[in-house]
Parts: structure tokens; sequence; C-alpha cells
């Protein structure tokens, strides 16, 4: 099709709500973004957005995404995030990393501010 980009995704994934990483305000400030975020894990290494593979289930509280760029580990419990590449930033002075996706479900409450 002339005048479209065609981009490959992978996914699904989500993270699901949780108090201190991935609560209301992370939420809302990561949808107007566009972006997931992560910090350096507790057990060392560089930052690294983390997430589970595969769709919310049920009645799971959080939000589900789809990827610009293929996960740095594509299989396991977690997916990890944490090469810098065209849709993935890692900011070595915050020890943040921030990945951009396609936003597919948000299954939390999140309050959006219109001006």
């Amino acid at each position: 099709m002339a005048n479209h980009d065609v981009r490959t995704v992978f996914g699904p994934f989500h993270r699901l709500l949780a108090d201190k990483v991935q609560d209301e305000e992370t939420a809302r400030k990561q949808l107007e973004s566009g972006e997931i975020w992560g910090r350096k894990p507790s057990w060392g290494g560089s930052a690294a957005v983390k997430a589970f593979p595969g769709s919310l289930k049920g009645t799971d509280r959080g939000i589900e995404f789809w990827s610009f760029q293929a996960p740095d580990t594509p299989a396991g419990p977690r997916i990890y995030w944490r090469s810098d590449g065209p849709f993935v930033t890692v900011d070595a002075g915050s020890d943040t990393a921030r990945l951009q996706v396609a936003f597919v479900r948000i299954r939390q409450d999140v309050r959006i501010l219109v001006s």
C-alpha cells in the first residue's frame, strides 16, 4: 500500500496492577507517552522493561500491549527489553529503560487529564 508504513509487532505482553511498580499514576504517564518503563532489577544488571508473556487473563487488572521491538528474552515467565534499539531507550543516568508500545487493553483505573 502506497504511503503506509509496515511495522512488525511482538506480543501480546502484559503488566499487572501493582502498588509501587504499575500503579494508576504510572499507568497514566505510560499511556500518555506511549511507553512502558523499567528500572534496574533488584538483583543487579542493567535497566530493563519487564512484562509477562500473553494477554491479561480473566479478571487480571493491568495493561496489555504489543511491542515494536523484539524482547531480549523472548521466552520464560518474564520477558525483558534492555538493549538500546529503534524502540528501546536505556538512560544509564536514571537507570530507566523505555519501550515504545501499542496499548491494546487497559484493565485498571486510570484518570487521563484533559486540558
